[in-house]
């Protein structure tokens, strides 16, 4: 993390010029920070991944004047607890994602999709930020379109998939944000919804499982899943090659929404020979540690944003951090005792 452009010995973009403002910015990534560490599991360099999805609000628009710099050093400081994490509606102005890149480092990469044209892609993208200390891209990116076989309409927004390694793991990872449209569940756009989520497990299922194409596969974003007896849900969990971890189901999670109670957010994967196994999962509420109190955060809104009072602090909020959580879920990356005990039961081939 790239503190020093808050360190006023040299002024730099991304630097907070009010010394009383810059101290309470400072002092609210140092608690952010504990909260972290009470809250999500230990980052190691080697041994496990911290694997997440995180849809950002709008980011890179222009509501209330865009984001305070302030919230992009939460967001930063967030990411960072990552070894991998899925991003969902980056605009087509990048300038946040850019700002959130340069406080995190030159460790840190990251592959964004192009914006998905039309009115229901929404002039959205989709980005991987990944550590590179303990994450490698593995040479293969792109959008998936599907064939006509599945849908005449094909997805709102084009999922995103790259190809990582991890320790001993390497696998396919593929990055959606679901068509929401209507919430009615009678509407012609609510089945637009199930149709789009049930028809990406069966391209993955057909064109990666059943091809050979990966061993490993993971399916993560924003599904715009309700609840557990949703449609939604069953055609997430529709085909048997796609599971959500056991980390997770049985962790009875709270919702991934900023009111935590949808289950918007999701992670399934594909594991060919069963050798992935997780830790823990959760889902991070980041406003226990930033943007509690409207009081706290007053004078500094009012700089940026005229007209925001308590009253609407819940929305205004939303559009600095966002209106979702980050879903995450540990898991084990060495293999290396699994490998040395089948090595033990090969016989030695005589020349």
């Amino acid at each position: 993390m790239n503190y020093y452009y808050l360190n006023p010995i040299k002024e730099q973009l991304l630097f907070i010029k009010d010394k009383k403002d810059r101290d309470a910015v400072i002092d609210n990534i140092i608690n952010l920070r504990a909260h972290l560490g009470a809250n999500m599991p230990e980052k190691k360099l080697s041994g496990n991944l911290i694997l997440g999805t995180w849809n950002l609000r709008e980011f890179g628009a222009t509501k209330y004047k865009g984001r305070m710099i302030e919230s992009l050093y939460y967001i930063a400081e967030i990411i960072s607890r990552f070894d991998l994490i899925a991003v969902q509606e980056i605009r087509e102005n990048l300038s946040d994602i850019n700002s959130i890149c340069r406080i995190l480092g030159s460790d840190w990469g990251i592959f964004t999709s192009l914006v998905t044209q039309g009115a229901a892609g929404n002039h959205e993208r989709m980005s991987f930020l990944y550590d590179k200390r303990t994450v490698s891209f593995k040479n293969i990116a792109g959008q998936i379109v599907t064939p006509a076989e599945f849908s005449d309409d094909g997805f709102a927004r084009s999922p995103y998939v790259i190809r990582f390694q991890s320790g001993w793991v390497k696998f396919d990872i593929c990055t959606v944000h679901i068509y929401y449209g209507n919430a009615s569940k009678n509407s012609d756009q609510y089945a637009r919804r199930v149709q789009e989520i049930g028809n990406i497990v069966k391209f993955l299922d057909k064109y990666y499982v059943q091809k050979k194409e990966a061993n490993n596969i993971f399916l993560l974003g924003d599904f715009n899943i309700e609840d557990t007896k949703s449609e939604t849900y069953k055609a997430a969990t529709s085909n048997k090659q796609f599971k959500i971890p056991s980390a997770i189901l049985k962790g009875n999670l709270p919702g991934s929404n900023a009111a935590q109670d949808k289950i918007y957010d999701q992670i399934l994967y594909y594991n060919k020979y069963q050798d992935i196994t997780f830790k823990k999962a959760g889902t991070y509420n980041y406003y226990q540690a930033v943007f509690d109190k409207f009081a706290s955060y007053k004078s500094r809104i009012l700089k940026h944003s005229k007209g925001i009072t308590a009253e609407n602090f819940k929305t205004f909020k939303t559009y600095q951090m966002s209106d979702h959580l980050p879903l995450w879920i540990e898991m084990n990356t060495d293999h290396t005792d699994n490998y040395l005990k089948n090595l033990k039961k090969k016989e030695e081939k005589t020349p």
